[in-house]
């Protein structure tokens, strides 16, 4: 008779009817009731309160159902002296001490699946290579920001995106200046330019980026054409001082509620 306990009596009729409305004397007892005790125990612990041989004895658990892994976890390890060793024997020896084949299959992946974890994970870098990718990156990235500012792209060798950062904001030295003069205006607004690029090849170096791609989102009391004008001494500075940081860059997009401008395209300063 199959079950945990072959050899045992039949039982009056009165004796099964009272186990019946009683139900089982001892639920958690048999491997139903272990092994729930121990998935309980690493949910509520962590594997981390697992002895070697446990972590085993659940890995068993998959191709031997209805029967105790324990006496066999502690026996493998006994016979191939830690549970490292066990992982890693092949699938023959495995099968010489009496692990079944769906067991033998799950432990000789596990060595894979630690390794696959060890790894780092390879981010997935956006690429940039083509305009309809430029435009679908501004689209979804940039639909939500405020109108103003400016943005920079960092790209590497292959035009993957490293970094997407906001330049400050070279006007704002200018516009802190009501009462200045046109000398200390265009003065201010000078620093401020220098400011911007500087702070611009400095993330360059940072991020060791190959190219840059900078990107002004048009307020939306200015047309892209006269955004184009507003940003062409930035756009100049830029392209004067990139080559000295071995960096290429790409172009300068003006974006308004879909619409757009390329410095590049246009022919200007290219």
């Amino acid at each position: 008779m199959d079950g945990p306990f072959t050899g045992e009596k039949a039982g009056t009729p009165c004796e099964k009817a009272a186990g019946a409305a009683d139900g089982p004397a001892f639920a958690s007892t048999g491997p139903k009731g272990h092994r729930q005790r121990m998935r309980q125990r690493v949910l509520k612990r962590g594997a981390d309160s697992l002895a070697d041989y446990e972590i085993l004895e659940m890995l068993l658990f998959p191709g031997v159902p209805r029967r105790d892994t324990k006496p066999q976890a502690k026996a493998l390890i006994n016979h191939f002296g830690s549970l490292a060793a066990v992982l890693e024997a092949p699938a023959e020896s495995l099968k010489k001490q009496g692990v079944g084949p769906l067991s033998t299959r799950l432990l000789t992946l596990m060595p894979a699946v630690a390794d696959s974890m060890a790894k780092p994970e390879e981010q997935v870098r956006v690429v940039l290579g083509s305009w309809d990718a430029l435009l679908q990156y501004c689209d979804v990235h940039y639909a939500r920001l405020p109108a103003g500012q400016m943005r920079v792209l960092f790209l590497d060798s292959r035009n993957q995106l490293l970094a997407d950062e906001q330049v400050p904001d070279e006007a704002e030295t200018s516009a802190s200046q009501p009462a200045a003069s046109k000398a200390q205006t265009a003065k201010a607004m000078e620093e401020a330019l220098r400011s911007a690029v500087a702070f611009l090849l400095q993330r360059v170096l940072a991020v060791n980026a190959s190219a840059v791609i900078t990107i002004r989102l048009t307020p939306v009391t200015l047309e892209p054409d006269r955004q184009m004008a507003a940003d062409t001494p930035f756009v100049q500075m830029l392209l004067k001082e990139a080559p000295l940081f071995a960096v290429d860059v790409h172009d300068h997009l003006v974006l308004k509620k879909g619409e757009w401008r390329s410095f590049r395209l246009v022919g200007q300063e290219w």
